[in-house]
């Protein structure tokens, strides 16, 4: 689940006051008070700035300095903290060094074509009667081939199903 930033903030200042936090629900009482526990150490370390959504991405020296303090002993838990970074991410960048070395740390952005972005709805109401006639041929065009590609869809499902039922 992610927390808004004043959230958090909010959740920090009723810790050190000792004041009861109420679980938002969706995981467990003593999860969701290791994660302000969390959330605290790394306040007190960067401040605000440490409980953005949005961190930078780490370079490959930042890897290579984590994967180096933690050969040196030092917990993976106070190196996260120290990045203001959640212990599993830190725990990853290791394992894949430990796995396939420096190259192991290099950037693995998901590859592929990138989500496609939805058409924008058009208010018909403002445009000419050409641009109106233009986009309502343009949906009956969409909608004809939706029909066809359901037809399809039947089609094959049905011949699916007979076949099925020739096998018994």
């Amino acid at each position: 689940m992610r927390y808004s930033k004043k959230y958090k903030l909010e959740c920090i200042r009723k810790y050190k006051n000792g004041e009861n936090i109420q679980d938002p629900g969706g995981c467990k009482h003593k999860t969701f008070h290791d994660k302000v526990r969390h959330w605290v150490r790394i306040y007190d370390k960067l401040g605000e700035a440490g409980l953005e959504h949005k961190k930078p991405e780490l370079t490959i020296e930042d890897k290579i300095e984590i994967c180096n303090r933690v050969s040196n002993g030092e917990a993976i838990n106070e190196v996260a903290i120290s990045y203001g970074r959640q212990t599993a991410n830190i725990s990853k960048i290791y394992k894949n060094y430990l796995q396939r070395g420096i190259d192991g740390l290099k950037s693995n952005k998901k590859k592929g074509k990138p989500p496609t972005m939805k058409e924008k709805e058009i208010d018909i109401k403002n445009l000419s009667d050409k641009e109106k006639i233009k986009v309502l041929e343009k949906q009956i065009e969409l909608q004809q081939i939706e029909i066809e590609y359901l037809k399809k869809l039947s089609a094959l499902v049905q011949a699916r199903k007979d076949r099925e039922q020739q096998k018994k």
